[in-house]
């Protein structure tokens, strides 16, 4: 799972240096590729080409926001040396601070923007930073002598007073760098912004408008001067639909004019456009009727690319191939000949069209007439309760929208409350025959449950005895699963699409409510008070817990788990770790007693520990203070952290070990949550024990703050068997892989994060705290409030659970992003359910591979980029069954190696599927790669119709590109027949720079 090109995308590189080299006279080259297939990597290795060639080179990347630019902005300069990339990165944010950094060094350079701060067409003329004042001070002064004396008292400083002789400093310094082409180019700037003569238009201004008004209007110039003696050689727009408007930019946006069409005669620069999503790719009759024409982007894509002329033919061309396939549509199957071979001609001549302009590189897409009937979701008489007390207290004008409430929202005389207007200001009263919620009974449910037919299948599909579970399974295991993961036969993770924005708030709460209640629910126990109870806080004399979370170097290096003959015991593993533990002993300490009475020592295994570590020798026998050193950084004012690092510190010093102490440290070695954690990290970062490095603090720091804090949840502590705490996360960690889990996990993560990253990557994942929804109480104001944790919502939980919680002792909700980063990881939440806003230009492929339609959508479209969500690059359904055709053979290679199993299957994975040209498989897609669909519908619904009917439509849906009332042409080919379905889906124009590789 390499960060190099695969064929297909290197064919896309090598379409788009063309284009952008000259083959198109535009130079404008669109990177279309289905979500999840790479297009920054492609970005990223045409950069690179074309950078090749240069003496100096100039990137402007434009992104939507801020956040994505400072994820692919490093990645766009993965093809360059770390420090050199260092060195190419700018920190300048708006092209109007271009001229205040430094000489750059080397010969690329890339600045990172966003439209909306340097080229939008609507900006606010303010006045800026204290130091571009300063420094526009100092540049009309050099233009025109003596000017800004002639400002009124207190102008150019703009409020800014102590800090302005430090700005005056700052602006000096900037100014003594700054050359003389930028000073040419201000000076034009300022004549093109306020007329001639500038002397006297400036002072006439200042005269005239606000004071910011006109200092905006200084540094609008300031921005226009830098980009006339900075131009870019590429100019890459990456999620460009977001920001569409750009493109059109006229003379009322002058600085977004020159960026496209260059400075006066000058060539324009070449544009790399990235987005999975350029155009719409199919509309439905109400966006029609709206009197929009939806298909029409795709055609203004086409002339921003290629030109009118192309544009022109273009049309023409769809023209025709629309009225064939209308006529495909109406006639017999049996006449379909003459059509169906000019609409072939007319595909490839389309093809030869617009291949120079643009690739679209899809997944293939199969028809699977074999794949199981929908799970069935069976209404039982007391879900109508709820329905009819619903139903009878909302407003008679909105009785009809109430079957599809009930349907969606658990509970939805409380979860809805006053954010619908369905439910505004209604109070409902208690029935004995309707299930509620109230303070008293949380962990008390109703008899016959919360009266939802799709909870009730939610909760069959995925066990609340597995949602407990502290993490999944690895795709890989390393030995047989035990203890609570013992039946776990698919991962628990499930990602769930809902129409209602209350829906993934009522059914996280109601899931995360049902692991509570089940695990740690007591009668007489307040739900507020079942989440206070902690076990693994610091206490003196407690060195078993911080043993549990101690990331030996003494345990981590001398034990491999996978040192071992294939398919071994775990008891043929302790076996075999015993074996190591011995061999690595320093000299001075024997592994067995000296006499039988001796033997029954049972010395705390911390202490055994410490006088192992301290006793090491050359060139070790510093490691035990540097270990010590850095356990005292992390937690200084944790006075209980202090006292028990003294006591390891103070530990007696040993020169034999009993059998009891050697087992003691074989279960440490393979248990511990910090050595495993430290061992999974050391396969992917050999430099983790160079304490010149802060590399094992970080980690020190995560199995104290973070894993820690994470694990000592009231749920995981009544699921995990065992008498104390050393018992259940020692056995848990063995039991659930978790070694194996976490090896998987650094893996995959490396594609994105740089290895001495991932502590830090993995940290910030689990520091989530996902908050409390509030469901309405039986008061107009009162709110009960439930947490949720191993199941989430996703999108709207900044706004509404936030407002909902205020005032309360809980801690706030976390973001969106953060959600989805503690997601794709192999800890909580398992299940994430979410609304549309989950469904385009989201990951949360890493380790789910179930995908819910709890209310299914509208579109064949909106289908597909639900199921991209999870069918990804290297996502949980492509490792599972690489895990099974190669993961025995990279154990068995890994062997004594201290290296990665995944890292092994990455390189055998390119030989396995070597007969994959396009370079698809295995990474994207390969036999037994499915997803599991599961469509919560009420047997002999509508609902499973349509989405018997939206999978067929979406094989077709693409051959409505370039067509006017696209779901009309849909419906009207779609058939049953599976013959029928692929003869006309092999009339979808393929787009693919491969493709087209391959014709020629």
């Amino acid at each position: 799972m390499s960060a190099r090109s695969k064929p297909f995308q290197a064919a896309t590189v090598k379409a788009a240096t063309a284009a952008l080299s000259g083959d198109n006279p535009l130079r404008r080259f669109l990177v279309a590729d289905e979500v999840g297939l790479g297009k920054t990597v492609v970005a990223r290795d045409t950069l690179a080409a074309l950078a090749d060639r240069a003496r100096k080179f100039t990137v402007y990347y434009i992104t939507s926001g801020l956040k994505v630019a400072d994820q692919n902005k490093v990645e766009l300069l993965r093809f360059l040396e770390k420090d050199d990339a260092k060195h190419a990165l700018s920190g300048i944010d708006r092209v109007g601070l271009i001229p205040f950094e430094e000489k750059r060094k080397g010969k690329l350079r890339l600045y990172a923007f966003t439209p909306t701060t340097s080229f939008s067409s609507s900006q606010r003329l303010y006045g800026g930073k204290a130091v571009e004042r300063a420094f526009i001070k100092l540049l009309v002064d050099e233009l025109y002598p003596g000017l800004s004396d002639e400002f009124p008292e207190g102008y150019i400083e703009y409020g800014a007073t102590s800090g302005w002789p430090w700005a005056c400093g700052e602006a000096q310094d900037k100014f003594d760098n700054v050359s003389g082409v930028f000073k040419a180019a201000y000076g034009r700037a300022l004549r093109a912004e306020f007329g001639k003569p500038v002397r006297e238009k400036i002072l006439r201004a200042i005269e005239t408008s606000k004071q910011g008004q006109s200092l905006g209007r200084m540094r609008k110039a300031l921005a226009q001067a830098a980009l006339d003696s900075a131009p870019p050689d590429l100019v890459i727009f990456d999620e460009f639909q977001c920001y569409r408007d750009l493109l059109n930019a006229g003379e009322d946006n002058p600085l977004a004019h020159q960026l496209l069409e260059g400075q006066g005669g000058e060539a324009s620069p070449p544009i790399l456009l990235l987005s999975a999503t350029p155009y719409r790719f199919y509309a439905e009759r109400w966006e029609n009727g709206t009197g929009a024409a939806p298909h029409v982007e795709f055609f203004e894509i086409i002339e921003f690319l290629g030109g009118s002329t192309i544009r022109a033919e273009a049309e023409a061309q769809f023209r025709r191939f629309g009225d064939l396939l209308h006529l495909i549509g109406h006639l017999p199957l049996d006449n379909w000949q003459a059509a169906i071979e000019e609409a072939q001609s007319l595909k490839r001549s389309l093809e030869d069209l617009l291949t120079p302009l643009m690739s679209r590189t899809e997944r293939p897409v199969f028809h699977h007439p074999t794949e199981p009937e929908p799970y069935s979701v069976r209404i039982e008489p007391h879900d109508l309760d709820v329905y009819r007390h619903f139903t009878d207290h909302v407003s008679p004008k909105l009785a009809s929208s109430a079957i599809a409430y009930w349907l969606s929202v658990p509970l939805p005389a409380q979860a809805l409350g006053d954010r619908y207007q369905i439910s505004r200001d209604i109070d409902f009263p208690a029935t004995r025959s309707v299930p509620r919620l109230g303070v008293t009974n949380c962990f008390k449910p109703p008899k016959d449950g919360w009266g939802s037919a799709k909870l009730r299948a939610l909760n069959s599909l995925v066990p609340t005895d597995a949602l407990a579970l502290p993490w999944v399974l690895p795709s890989l295991t390393w030995w047989a699963p035990s203890g609570p993961w013992t039946n776990v036969t698919q991962s628990p993770k499930m990602l769930i699409f809902s129409r209602f924005r209350a829906t993934p708030q009522s059914l996280a709460a109601l899931v995360s409510l049902e692991v509570e209640r089940k695990h740690v629910g007591k009668g007489n126990l307040p739900y507020a008070a079942a989440w206070k109870k902690r076990h693994l806080n610091p206490k003196p004399n407690q060195g078993p817990t911080l043993a549990l979370f101690h990331p030996s170097p003494f345990l981590v290096r001398a034990v491999d788990p996978l040192d071992v003959k294939g398919k071994a015991t775990i008891k043929q593993v302790k076996a075999r770790a015993r074996q190591q533990i011995i061999q690595s002993l320093p000299a001075s300490i024997a592994a067995v007693a000296p006499n039988a009475r001796s033997n029954r020592r049972r010395k705390p295994a911390w202490a055994v520990l410490a006088a192992i570590e301290r006793a090491q020798k050359a060139p070790l026998a510093r490691e035990f203070n540097s270990v010590q050193k850095c356990w005292s950084r992390v937690a200084p004012k944790d006075m209980a952290l202090q006292t028990l690092l003294k006591q390891r510190q103070d530990a007696d010093a040993i020169t034999w070990l009993s059998r009891w102490e050697l087992d003691a440290l074989v279960d440490m070695a393979l248990g511990a949550p910090g050595v495993v954690v430290g061992r999974a990290l050391y396969r992917h970062l050999p430099s983790l024990f160079d304490f010149n490095e802060q590399h094992f603090t970080q980690l020190v720091r995560f199995c104290w703050t973070r894993l820690r804090t994470y694990l000592d949840r009231p749920v995981f502590w009544s699921i995990l068997p065992g008498e104390d705490a050393t018992q259940k996360y020692q056995n848990a960690s063995i039991d659930g892989c978790l070694e194996a889990v976490l090896d998987e996990h650094f893996w995959l993560r490396k594609s994105k994060v740089n290895a001495d990253g991932l502590m830090e990557d993995l940290s910030a994942a689990l520091a989530a705290n996902v908050g409390t929804f509030g469901f309405k109480g039986a008061k107009k104001r009162d709110k009960i409030r439930i947490r949720c944790h191993a199941a989430v919502p996703f999108g709207g939980t900044e706004k509404e659970t936030q407002r909902q919680d205020q005032g309360t002792d809980e801690p706030p909700p976390a973001r969106s992003e953060e959600i989805r980063s503690a997601f794709n990881t192999p800890f909580w939440p398992h299940v994430l359910a979410t609304t549309s806003v989950g469904q385009e230009g989201l990951d949360f492929h890493s380790w789910c591979d179930r995908l819910g339609h709890w209310d299914l959508c509208s579109s064949p479209v909106d289908l597909e980029q639900r199921e991209g969500r999870v069918q990804r690059f290297g996502g949980l359904t492509v490792r599972q069954p690489l895990a099974r055709k190669l993961g025995e053979q990279a154990l068995a290679q890994a062997r004594g190696r201290t290296s990665s199993p995944w890292d092994i299957i990455a390189r055998n994975a390119d030989e396995a599927f070597a007969d994959d040209k396009t370079g698809l498989s295995p990474w994207w897609t390969m036999q037994g790669a499915d997803l599991k669909r599961h469509l919560f519908a009420l047997p002999q619904s509508r609902d499973i119709d349509r989405f018997a009917k939206l999978k067929t439509q979406r094989l077709l849906y693409r051959l409505a590109l370039g067509q006017p009332n696209q779901e009309d042409l849909v419906e009207l080919l779609t058939h049953d027949d599976v013959e029928t379905t692929r003869s006309l889906q092999a009339l979808t124009l393929d787009l693919s720079a491969f493709s087209r590789t391959k014709r020629e």
